[in-house]
């Protein structure tokens, strides 16, 4: 998705997308875990987000 902050084009979308990918991938673990307290990743411990779907395209993604 191609965004411009200096536009605003774009920019909520790619927010409310990479947020939308976060819940997921939080949502599986918790799912995967068999826990339904809510399990989320501890403080500082790192998401692996799947960014190959997102489409890279304009000047700024070499």
């Amino acid at each position: 998705m191609e965004t411009s902050a200096l536009e605003s084009t774009n920019v909520e979308n790619a927010f409310s997308e990479v947020l939308t990918q976060i819940h997921q991938v939080v949502s599986k673990k918790a799912m995967e875990a068999g826990d339904d307290s809510g399990n989320v990743p501890s403080k500082g411990e790192k998401i692996d987000i799947d960014v190959s779907a997102v489409k890279k395209t304009g000047c700024c993604s070499n």
